[in-house]
This record gives C-alpha cells, structure tokens and sequence, in this order.
C-alpha cells in the first residue's frame, strides 16, 4: 500500500513526540480525520465550504460554510492554542491555498510541522486553477511554492509520496539546528538558484508554472524519497521522552 500524507503525520508524532494536529480543510479535501492516531494526537478540525448538514461521523470544530475562515481562525487565537503538526488540504483555488498556509503558520508551535498536500501533481489535466468536478489537485503545488521560496525563516522539503506531500518547519524551532531531508549532491543542478528565481517570475501564468514544474520538480520541490525523509528525520530529532 502506498505511504499517504495520514502515515506520514502519525510518523511524525513517533518520531518528533508531536501530541496535537490541526486540519485545515474542506468536505471535499483532505478525508484522512480518522487516520490520525489519536493514542498520540490531540485533533481539531476546521472545515470550510461545510453546510452546517455535512456530517461524516466524526467532529468538525470550527466550520465556515464558505471560504472565509477569519472567525475559525480567530477562535483558536482567542484560546492561545497552537499545534505541533498541521495538514493544510485546502481548496485547490490560489488564494485559499495561500491563505491557509498563512494562517497555518501563525498556528503552528514551536518545533513544529506544517504538511501541505497535492505538492507534485503529475496530470495536467488536474492542475487548472478553478474547481472542477472528479480529481482536481488545482494550483496547491503554485501556491505552497510560492509560499516557501519567498520566506527564508522557512525549511521544507518535498515528500514524493500521495501526490506530493510538502513539509515546512520555521527555522530556529526546536530541532531545527539539524537540516531538513535533502536530495542527494549528485542530483542538485547547477542552477538551483536560476531556477528559484524563473520560479518567482512567472506569477499566476500557470501553464508556464507546471511546465517549469515537471522540468525541474526535484529542484523546485527540495524532493525526497520516503525513505530519505524519514532517516533524515529520525537521524535528527532526538529520541520523544
């Protein structure tokens, strides 16, 4: 069975001791609430787009029935709650995507792991920038890019696993002395830095995004394996007590 974004969050409470997670998401994404492990997770859900008759089974506890999620956001300030790890599993339209990752941030603890799905698409078919019915990853991929290249106190790298899961931590956390999984040295080109700054230019022309993509996705993504990203972390982060 395929590694997916919902083993990778319970990995990260093994392996960094992380004991409270944030979803922020729709009715129609991410669908992984009952996967976290709550022998180790505290969890809350903020739903947006969610008709107050969405119900499947389990707690929404902050809903907004259309995009703004200015007052859920403001309810968990108001508690002075923050999280160790946060799925973002956005509304695949640009700007929730750039929104929620904002306000994931602001959220997130100290030490802590933002998880950002639909990073790596591979269809273009699914990639267009306004919601359509079937499978649609939308500009995710543009947004959590242009999110992390323009923030230097940000590390991430890209998980190659369940259509790419991007992991962003803030520099200077607990743990973070100790890198982010990297590629190999043998797979990093000679214009990284060219390619950054292309990446930057392009705006919201996003035929021209995810062909830039797909040329240079190890590059652009910071992308691992797996296998690379869970040594690394385990290799990093001292043992939970």
């Amino acid at each position: 069975m395929a590694y997916s974004k919902a083993d990778l969050i319970n990995e990260l409470s093994l392996i960094r001791g992380y004991r409270t997670y944030l979803e922020i998401c729709t009715p129609t994404t991410g669908n992984i609430y009952g996967a976290i492990d709550r022998a180790r997770y505290a969890c809350h859900r903020l739903m947006y787009r969610c008709p107050e008759t969405f119900n499947d089974g389990m707690p929404v506890d902050l809903r907004s029935q259309d995009l703004d999620i200015t007052e859920c956001a403001a309810a968990i300030r108001a508690r002075g709650a923050t999280y160790d790890a946060i799925l973002v599993e956005p509304f695949h339209e640009y700007e929730p995507c750039a929104r929620d990752l904002g306000v994931a941030l602001e959220l997130l603890s100290r030490g802590g792991t933002i998880v950002v799905h639909d990073c790596f698409p591979r269809d273009e078919a699914i990639v267009v920038p306004h919601f359509i019915e079937g499978a649609w990853c939308g500009v995710t991929y543009k947004a959590y890019l242009d999110f992390v290249l323009a923030r230097k106190e940000l590390s991430y790298c890209t998980v190659g696993t369940d259509y790419g899961c991007g992991v962003i931590r803030l520099n200077g956390g607990e743990h973070s002395s100790t890198p982010m999984a990297q590629r190999a040295p043998d797979r990093l080109p000679e214009d990284q830095g060219q390619v950054g700054e292309r990446w930057m230019s392009l705006g919201k022309d996003y035929d021209a995004a995810f062909q830039l993509l797909t040329t240079h996705a190890g590059t652009l993504l910071n992308l691992v394996t797996v296998e690379e990203f869970l040594a690394a972390e385990r290799r990093s982060t001292p043992a939970p007590v």
